[in-house]
């Protein structure tokens, strides 16, 4: 055997056998703050979690724009934007959009929208968009089973390399899919991924909602893991507290049955150096000593 092949075999066998104790984190921290927005509030409700999660010491969130619109509201004042977020200690990697990817009649009107989501990522130093279906008329994540059924896949795969493609190009920022629960137990997921451009569409794992699919959210971790670009920690219960409605992100963390020892220890394995951003664990304090005390993470 070469020399530099025996050299490159030696050190990947010694790093598989490197107790994770002594593994080294190397993706950043943060929070997707916990709470809804309103298309009346948005921008309100932005800076009062910006304020709430500063507090506690966080500096990278993802917020969600679709309710928010906080790209429409600053791209054209930005100096504001900027000013107030140096202020709090904050950044923003990462901005997630639900949309109608699969709807061929909007596919300009969604064009326009991504590069302008694109364009404001890029000039407040983001580094992707999370991309969401929304499978009915409301810009948002159902709980009819049907809605899903009625997803046009070929057309939504085709506007998504396309749009992914044209924000990457244009703007440097990846476009990445966000699988939600019934696109994972409806075998939509991995279709998209499988028939993605692996360039330009890139993969959030959010493992409550692959947890709450079905899938092994570890496994899922390690397959994309050339495409992933952020890990959303949640968990999951199949029987949630209360008779609250069986979703993802239903139960505090450390509460159901996702393993989010293992899918830390997952990504420091494999050297990730993306973004892991705690989700839906029954408030923003919560998330924030639970990954610091129990999952040994630092903000």
């Amino acid at each position: 055997m070469p020399r530099r092949e025996f050299l490159r075999k030696a050190s990947l066998f010694a790093v598989s056998f490197v107790p994770q104790t002594q593994l080294i984190s190397r993706f950043k921290v943060g929070l997707v703050p916990f709470g809804k927005t309103t298309v009346e509030t948005g921008v309100q409700d932005f800076w009062n979690h910006a304020h709430e999660v500063a507090a506690l010491g966080v500096h990278d969130i993802e917020f969600n724009n679709t309710r928010a619109q906080i790209a429409e509201a600053y791209l054209r004042r930005l100096p504001e934007l900027r000013e107030g977020m140096s202020a709090l200690g904050i950044r923003m990697p990462g901005l997630a959009q639900y949309s109608h990817m699969d709807k061929q009649s909007e596919l300009e009107a969604i064009r326009q929208q991504h590069l302008l989501l694109g364009e404001f990522m890029s000039k407040i130093g983001g580094h992707y968009i999370t991309h969401m279906i929304a499978p009915s008329s409301i810009l948002n994540e159902v709980a009819d089973e049907a809605a899903y059924s009625q997803i046009d896949l070929k057309t939504w795969i085709k506007n998504l390399n396309e749009v992914a493609r044209n924000v990457f190009e244009q703007w440097g920022v990846k476009l990445a899919y966000h699988p939600e629960q019934r696109e994972v137990n409806h075998h939509l997921y991995e279709q998209v991924l499988q028939s993605t451009d692996e360039r330009f569409v890139h993969f959030v794992a959010d493992v409550g909602h692959l947890a709450a699919g079905g899938e092994d959210a570890v496994e899922a971790c390690k397959k994309y893991r050339k495409r992933l670009v952020a890990v959303h920690l949640k968990d999951f219960s199949p029987t949630p507290p209360n008779g609250s409605v069986l979703k993802a992100g239903d139960v505090a963390f450390g509460k159901g049955n996702v393993d989010l020892a293992g899918i830390v220890a997952e990504l420091k394995r494999s050297r990730f150096t993306g973004w892991v951003m705690g989700e839906s664990g029954a408030g923003d304090e919560a998330m924030y000593r639970y990954m610091t005390e129990n999952l040994r993470l630092t903000f």
